[in-house]
């Protein structure tokens, strides 16, 4: 049985060109898939890590899409600054 998507909402995946496709969540950049010579999609995050590597576009694209995981205790931290 596949495994189940749940719809991400404001998530849009545009085709930049032929086996080249970028994705975003409500205007966040979320990564990119590109389709190898072999027919294999490779996932990439926003930090252009390879996610995974895949026989089709739509499963490369439910990976991106999944709402992340929360950090665990890692020490990376975001600094924001308020005026």
């Amino acid at each position: 049985m596949p495994p189940q998507h749940h719809h991400t909402p404001g998530t849009v995946w545009a085709r930049v060109e032929d086996g080249f496709h970028v994705g975003s969540r409500n205007g966040n950049f979320l990564g990119y898939i590109e389709q190898r010579k072999d027919g294999r999609y490779v996932a990439f995050d926003m930090r252009s890590a390879i996610v995974g590597t895949f026989t089709d576009l739509v499963t490369a694209m439910r990976t991106l899409s999944a709402p992340a995981e929360p950090p665990a205790a890692s020490g990376i931290f975001t600094i924001r600054e308020n005026r």
